[in-house]
């Protein structure tokens, strides 16, 4: 199954399909998190420069940089919140989950109307998944966000800015940037359930020119990220036509 919403954003043309089923979120889910972080930011509810000293010991593995360290490391805020979204760091997005909490994740669903989407447990938590807690989005959910982040005056430039700027430096290719065009530019967040293959998704603001489309992307036993590569290729050729 192929899930999937691409808007151009300046012609209006949209693609969609399955747009609505419900799939669990994967790595998708920390741009909604990085979005609540830098909320809670604005609103001085946190600090973005509060250090927090990670400890190599308390790692829980999966992608990331900072499972790699043989010491303890005191970073800001906003630094393991850069990490969690430019290269899907597990261990810095538990690090800001710890600090801004599901409910202000699922709050701010809720208040962008994503119907899909709940934050329930920690990267990498298998006693979570095991007792039923997962995190959930939709392809209809994920362009949601990126659109509201892209062009919506609920979340200003003080949330925006921040998240773009790390989803512009996003490490992890694979997914739909890797066929668009040279002159195309990519900002965004894929997600999977790597090692085992089932799920694979990817959203993002794609940029040529003057143009701007926001596409999501989510798989099912469907092909992995070749799946998804093939088929954000083919969507932004397809509204490039529109």
């Amino acid at each position: 199954m192929i899930a999937y919403v691409a808007r151009d954003l300046t012609t209006g043309a949209c693609l969609k399909a399955q747009e609505e089923v419900q799939l669990p979120a994967y790595s998708t889910i920390k741009v909604l998190l990085a979005a609540a972080f830098w909320r809670a930011v604005e609103r001085g509810e946190l600090s973005e420069a509060e250090p927090y000293a990670f400890q190599p010991w308390s790692s829980v593995g999966g992608g990331g940089v900072l499972r790699g360290f043989r010491h303890a490391a005191k970073l800001a805020l906003a630094d393991y919140a850069h990490l969690m979204l430019a290269v899907s760091d597990n261990d810095a997005t538990n690090v800001v989950a710890g600090f801004v909490g599901c409910d202000r994740v699922n709050d701010l669903a809720a208040e962008l109307g994503l119907r899909q989407t709940a934050m329930r447990r920690l990267m990498m938590d298998a006693e979570a998944v095991a007792a039923g807690r997962e995190n959930y989005t939709s392809a209809a959910d994920l362009a949601m966000l990126l659109e509201e982040l892209a062009t919506g005056e609920t979340l200003g430039p003080a949330v925006a800015g921040p998240v773009w700027a790390s989803l512009e430096r996003q490490e992890h290719l694979d997914g739909i940037a890797r066929y668009l065009p040279a002159t195309a530019s990519y900002a965004g967040k894929c997600g999977d359930d790597s090692p085992a293959g089932r799920y694979a998704h990817d959203c993002a603001l794609i940029g040529e020119g003057d143009r701007r489309v926001v596409m999501a992307i989510m798989t099912d036993g469907a092909g992995g990220f070749e799946a998804v590569s093939r088929t954000g290729a083919a969507l932004y050729e397809v509204l490039g036509q529109a």
